[in-house]
């Protein structure tokens, strides 16, 4: 009886761990921004579970995209899969090679990139996440892109100056990259990108990230929002700030006026003291505020860029 019930009570877990898996549908979409067009990629459209992946194929593109084939190929094997429990609900994702310059022959408006990409995600609820707003996977959890290290990358690299010793990824966020919130790696054959949330990101030389992250040792003591260091600064500064609590924290810039300039972190965090630092190379001289938030808690300061 006793191992009837253990039969039995293991099958259920079991049967119960599976069922949290959800499916992912997708296509892959290359917009001309000459024309406006979106081409989707029929052959690059089907779903897969959470748990799991897909590869990019090759593909062919149409006449109007003939100049950006060779950033498609450069993507060609690569596999693209979500966590296993990184989902609550099945979703449907656009995802958009973007940000192309029709004026320099299919190169990107940053001609230190070798990817950009947006995501859009709708849910089985109904909710529709546009590319320049985040969609979050559970806590812990990640979608990653493996890209092989084809021949195609190496002629894209080699074309565009690149190094696999010299490169960076980062969120897209109102003209800036920030690394909060991704991790990448560089080995022999591949390199692997690691996602907590879905928006724009892109990859390209190691200068183009404008934020980067890091976590300090120490244990921390309250929640709490450091003054910049150095203030007065030009073009960068480090942001130090602290939570004892789990969850998505969120940590954003604003001119004096209150307009946002860029979000510097949005994603899950666990407690810990985490270190940013800012580059606002492409920012006018003034008085700026950041702001800390998690949960129902917010901080403010004030930081003065003097170019």
């Amino acid at each position: 009886m006793k191992k009837l019930f253990t039969f039995v009570l293991t099958f259920f877990f079991t049967v119960a761990v599976f069922a949290t898996e959800y499916s992912v549908t997708y296509q892959i979409n290359v917009t001309n921004p000459c024309t406006g067009n979106i081409y989707t990629i029929q052959s690059e459209s089907g779903s897969f579970m959470t748990g799991s992946s897909f590869t990019v194929g090759a593909a062919t593109l149409p006449t109007d995209l003939a100049n950006w084939q060779s950033l498609y190929d450069a993507l060609v094997g690569s596999e693209f899969g979500i966590d296993a429990g990184a989902l609550n609900e099945n979703i449907t994702i656009g995802i958009n090679l973007m940000d192309f310059n029709c004026a320099v022959n299919g190169q990107y408006n940053n001609p230190d990139l070798f990817m950009f990409l947006g995501i859009t995600v709708i849910t089985e609820s109904g909710v529709i996440t546009p590319i320049n707003e985040f969609f979050h996977f559970n806590p812990g959890k990640y979608a990653y892109i493996k890209m092989p290290r084809s021949s195609a990358l190496d002629v894209l690299f080699a074309t565009l100056n690149l190094s696999y010793t010299n490169i960076a990824f980062g969120y897209y966020v109102a003209g800036l990259y920030t690394s909060a919130g991704l991790h990448f790696e560089v080995t022999p054959t591949h390199v692997n990108l690691y996602l907590s949330h879905f928006s724009k990101f892109g990859g390209g030389r190691g200068s183009i990230v404008n934020v980067e992250e890091e976590t300090i040792a120490g244990i921390p003591q309250g929640f709490d929002l450091s003054q910049n260091y150095p203030n007065p600064f030009n073009p960068t500064t480090k942001i130090r700030y602290t939570i004892t609590q789990s969850g998505i924290v969120s940590l954003r810039v604003y001119n004096i006026n209150g307009e946002e300039i860029t979000n510097l972190v949005d994603t899950y965090k666990t407690p810990g003291i985490y270190e940013v630092t800012f580059n606002a190379e492409n920012l006018p001289s003034g008085v700026y505020l950041y702001k800390l938030t998690q949960n129902n808690q917010t901080l403010t300061k004030k930081m003065s860029l003097i170019k």
